[in-house]
């Protein structure tokens, strides 16, 4: 069952763009969808998994390397929770995924 989350990633813009130049290092067939936008504060991300196990291992194999290429490059990450939400609708063609 596919799993989605939000989250914001707080200003300055430049943050976001480190993190996703290191996360983007590490890309994997389970991550459905990565869309991020400008909102007042920062950049929202939303994300769709395979499934929340499928994001969990991820995190676990590749978010400490991301995070420390980050905080190596001068950065200091905060605390970002995502909020996982139910889908109304998903299709992907390509990844097989009409939910």
């Amino acid at each position: 069952m596919p799993y989605a989350h939000a989250f914001v990633v707080p200003e300055p813009r430049a943050l976001y763009d480190a993190l996703h130049t290191e996360f983007r290092r590490y890309p994997t067939p389970e991550m459905v969808l990565h869309l991020a936008r400008p909102v007042p504060g920062g950049t929202e991300v939303v994300e769709v998994w395979t499934s929340a196990e499928a994001l969990k291992s991820w995190m676990v194999a590749n978010a400490g390397p991301a995070m420390n290429a980050v905080a190596a490059a001068g950065w200091t990450v905060p605390d970002i929770a995502p909020v996982p939400f139910d889908l109304a609708g998903l299709i992907v063609p390509a990844a097989g995924i009409d939910a």
